[in-house]
């Protein structure tokens, strides 16, 4: 018996001694199995938001801009306008979480989604902050993307740059 069969040996039990570490099927999107407390926890509170792309040049630019640009637009709605899942199940980091980030209430978010598929409520959203607030910028959107776990957004966003 040589020492690389030692090796591998040693090498197989300690992958059989340790623990066998799954997900729970009842984490959900963004969350891990806590084994210390033994319940789900926050990917973002541990780990922070992913990293970000784009985005010091648009940080500046006022999001009225995206209104303009119907390709990048028309990108981040497929994202984050996704319609309900077969179980009726609501995705996470969408337009209904960027609505609540931007101080909209949930009643205002039920009703942007009911005037689906002839109003986008990603594009209503722009509209009413920008109304509320119209030195909304790109880079605040970015930041909330970010929060929300959207890299995906971050990447269609950092087009306008």
């Amino acid at each position: 018996m040589g020492p690389r069969h030692l090796l591998q040996t040693a090498a197989l039990l300690l992958v059989q001694a340790a623990p066998q570490r799954k997900a729970s099927q009842y984490c959900g999107h963004l969350e891990y199995w806590n084994f210390d407390n033994k319940c789900c926890s926050s990917c973002l509170q541990r780990f922070g938001p992913p990293p970000c792309p784009e985005l010091q040049d648009l940080e500046s630019q006022p999001l009225s801009l995206l209104l303009d640009e119907l390709e990048v637009l028309e990108e981040l709605i497929m994202l984050l306008d996704p319609e309900p899942g077969p179980a009726g199940g609501i995705a996470y980091g969408t337009t209904r979480h960027l609505a609540a980030r931007y101080g909209l209430p949930a009643t205002w978010s039920t009703f942007a989604y009911s005037l689906r598929p002839s109003r986008s409520p990603l594009r209503a959203l722009i509209e009413v902050v920008v109304a509320r607030e119209p030195s909304a910028s790109l880079g605040q959107l970015g930041a909330h993307l970010a929060q929300l776990g959207r890299a995906d957004a971050l990447c269609v966003l950092s087009k306008l740059g």
